[in-house]
């Protein structure tokens, strides 16, 4: 017969025992997250989807654009101006050296300066940042769309409007900058439909063979 004493330690022992039984499980044993999916990898045909839904928003952001003599215009400017940098980077792809990054950074400026309310005069950095989106598409038309002939005529199209804006200055300079993001528009929507043609063609299914019995 066990006395309280005898109760009492062995009590004190069956809780050291599954204490430390309990530490070598939370311990040992892995920690396993649930309902947290692996990413799947971005396929030729997801990037040309994200392509042709950025393309249709830049086309969008162009619609309307009165030129940048008020805060409402400027504001829709640096929307367009906002677009055309997705469109010029998904364009681009995973591949972007330091000159197209310094590119993007440009157009990203004067997109902010647009929407920044200085008083200082916008149209040298609308020149630049059309220029520069004109050198990026210039590049990827010699690198990747070198065998597409409407690519190559409507990059030597977007260089003259973009020359333009040079001798232009405040209403006329707003008209002007809208028809040289239309003739870019141009490039990147003949760019985009390229990149969807040169997708592999998935082949019809074989319709089985129909027993004349």
């Amino acid at each position: 017969m066990i006395g309280n004493g005898g109760v009492a330690v062995a009590v004190l022992i069956g809780s050291i025992v599954i204490g430390c039984g309990g530490k070598q499980r939370s311990t040992m044993e892995p920690t396993v997250e649930q309902g947290e999916p692996m990413p799947s990898p971005i396929t030729a045909e997801n990037r040309a989807e994200r392509l042709g839904g950025a393309v249709d928003a830049f086309a969008a952001a162009r619609k309307g654009l009165v030129g940048h003599s008020d805060e409402q215009s400027r504001r829709q400017l640096a929307d367009a101006l906002g677009e055309l940098s997705d469109v010029l980077t998904l364009l681009k792809g995973p591949d972007a050296n330091g000159a197209f990054r310094q590119q993007i950074r440009i157009i990203d400026r004067a997109r902010a300066q647009l929407t920044s309310g200085s008083t200082a005069a916008p149209e040298p950095t609308i020149n630049a940042a059309l220029r520069a989106a004109q050198r990026a598409l210039s590049t990827m038309a010699s690198n990747r769309f070198a065998d597409d002939e409407q690519t190559k005529s409507l990059i030597e199209l977007l260089g003259p409007r973009i020359d333009v804006l040079n001798n232009e200055r405040g209403p006329f300079h707003g008209f002007e900058t809208a028809r040289a993001l239309d003739a870019i528009g141009a490039v990147v929507e003949r760019m985009a439909e390229v990149v969807q043609q040169r997708l592999p063609q998935t082949q019809p299914a074989t319709a089985p063979a129909v027993n004349p019995d």
